[in-house]
């Protein structure tokens, strides 16, 4: 992938390396530019910078007090006030990076009502990654110039988010209008109603709504040519889908996954394959971040591979 603008990425470590220990900030300052990937703290253990390039262990073991000192400090000292977000085991912090958390769980009948004692934290850092998507853009409209329905499949950390965001700014620049539905602030990392990464011109982005809503709103408020939300994930949001493709309305999306056949055989992606939602299906390979493995058509069948 080509690389992120230098200023930005470099406000985003600085922000984040105030927020850390000392020596860990230090180490995440020195990376090269673009190069780091995910944070990963833990109590009683030496902090990880995971790069491209490998991974940095950091002198030091924090306690568990001090973990939480570091939540505190990423949210803007108002953790507290992020609960439900917590609930769901992450938190979305300024710059749209993402902190996974772990500690005591404590449950309501089968449900988690709060996160208490928190022994660990994983932030994956978000970029603003231009090219990101041009193993895409072939692939994104048809001889007609229309723009497929596309999802984007791969595991955790393999990409899918920063390629998704380039390819929304990318069909934004080209005059399509683009409806962005970022549940988790992880798309345009909305801020003061503000996008801080670059969506495009023609950008409409609902922040913090859910993708059911979210996507059905878009469609009565904006007049979208195209949808773009992250991580699909029960059948409400697969309902949501096809009611869009079904106004005539692209969508492009993601969704984790190992294996393209597997994936389809789940009830998110069953129902939309079965009825052809997607003209495009991009599986991500574990080798790079954001490295397109394969291609397949509206039904499944292969287009094109790197292996």
């Amino acid at each position: 992938m080509k690389g992120v603008d230098g200023l930005q990425y470099r406000e985003a470590m600085e922000e984040l390396a105030h927020c850390l220990p000392r020596n860990v900030g230090r180490v995440l300052i020195q990376q090269p530019e673009g190069s780091v990937r995910e944070i990963r703290i833990r109590a009683g253990q030496k902090t990880a910078v995971h790069t491209s390039e490998g991974v940095r262990k950091c002198m030091g073991e924090p306690a568990p007090h001090q973990v939480q000192q570091i939540a505190e400090a990423l949210c803007e000292h108002a953790l507290y006030a992020r609960a439900e977000e917590q609930r769901s085991g992450f938190v979305t912090l300024r710059g749209g990076h993402r902190m996974g958390l772990c500690g005591r769980v404590l449950l309501q009948g089968q449900s988690v009502r709060a996160l208490r004692e928190i022994s660990s934290l994983c932030i994956r850092v978000a970029g603003q990654w231009r090219g990101a998507a041009d193993r895409l853009m072939p692939h994104l409209t048809d001889a007609n110039g229309r723009v497929n329905s596309l999802l984007i499949i791969g595991l955790p950390g393999t990409g899918k988010t920063t390629m998704l965001r380039d390819a929304c700014r990318r069909l934004s620049e080209m005059g399509c209008r683009v409806g962005v539905v970022d549940e988790r602030s992880e798309i345009a990392a909305m801020s003061g109603g503000e996008a801080q990464m670059d969506v495009g011109p023609n950008t409409d982005v609902l922040d913090g709504c859910c993708k059911e809503a979210g996507l059905r709103w878009m469609l009565r408020a904006m007049c979208p040519d195209v949808l773009v939300t992250d991580e699909l994930g029960g059948a409400c949001d697969a309902q949501a889908v096809m009611e869009a493709v079904n106004a005539g309305v692209s969508v492009i999306s993601t969704l984790h996954g190992r294996d393209i056949q597997k994936a389809a055989g789940r009830g998110t992606l069953a129902h939309l394959v079965q009825n052809r939602a997607f003209d495009r299906y991009v599986l991500l390979t574990e080798d790079a971040v954001g490295c397109v493995g394969t291609v397949y058509d509206e039904q499944l069948r292969q287009m094109e591979s790197t292996f």
